[in-house]
């Protein structure tokens, strides 16, 4: 019953070239594209590249290298050496064109509350 539909199953592809659609959109689907790189610089310069900033996804041993990624990756989520992101208790939500706000955690409940500033001098 399953063969009905589009599907694409889970796929690793290497060498995939710059001007690739899955390098220049925002892909929803169980694909990973493998890239060479020789500096940290490159490799965060092609992660930014694009609009889209829903997620990113680091891993490394040195703890300046984490410590670079976390600081520099332009997304809503970023992850160093785990995949554990989507748990009901962490913020989930992009930047740019993946998104504004966040929901889940607290951040997730301040769209439902008012806040109120009440500033007042002397009666």
């Amino acid at each position: 019953m399953g063969d009905k539909g589009h599907f694409f199953e889970p796929t690793v592809l290497v060498d995939v070239p710059q001007q690739a659609r899955l390098l220049n959109e925002q892909p929803f689907g169980p694909v990973a594209p493998l890239l060479r790189f020789t500096d940290l610089d490159s490799v965060i310069a092609q992660a930014i590249s694009l609009e889209y900033g829903l997620a990113a996804f680091g891993f490394t041993k040195s703890l300046k290298t984490a410590t670079e990624l976390g600081n520099r990756l332009q997304a809503g989520m970023v992850s160093i050496n785990h995949f554990g992101l989507a748990l009901p208790e962490t913020p989930f939500g992009g930047v740019r064109a993946s998104g504004h706000g966040s929901g889940g955690g607290t951040e997730g409940l301040e769209a439902y509350l008012t806040t109120k500033l009440i500033s007042q001098i002397g009666i």
